[in-house]
């Protein structure tokens, strides 16, 4: 189990948002590539694979004002000495794109990480 860990250091996942699970934490990088001011929210593990449950389950729903998204899920806001924002807004078009790819289990590389070092 642990190669299979390995292999996944500091790999993003990219489809409508990206993910990149930072072994420094450990935690995941989200962003939205379209995003030129390329913010992102910090994510710990265990946040990361609640998130990724409850969208499978259909139970996650974003603040949504017209075409825009906001998602809040940071949890590690404040964590070191970079701070960053706890919600990502991205549009609607991306969201959708991401939930579909997380239904599809494009994201459980990253979650499978979760899981890996949660037995540690």
């Amino acid at each position: 189990m642990a190669s299979r860990t390995s292999n996944l250091l500091g790999v993003g996942v990219v489809n409508g948002l990206e993910a990149e699970y930072q072994p420094r934490g450990p935690m995941v990088y989200v962003r939205d590539p379209a995003d030129e001011g390329n913010a992102f929210v910090r994510v710990s593990m265990a946040r990361w694979s609640r998130f990724l449950a409850s969208i499978k389950a259909g139970v996650f729903t974003p603040q949504q004002e017209g075409d825009e998204v906001t998602i809040t899920i940071g949890d590690l806001a404040n964590a070191g000495i970079v701070k960053c924002s706890p919600y990502l807004v991205t549009t609607r078009h991306t969201w959708d794109t991401f939930v579909k790819a997380v239904k599809g289990g494009e994201f459980d590389p990253v979650d499978a990480v979760a899981d890996t070092r949660s037995d540690e």
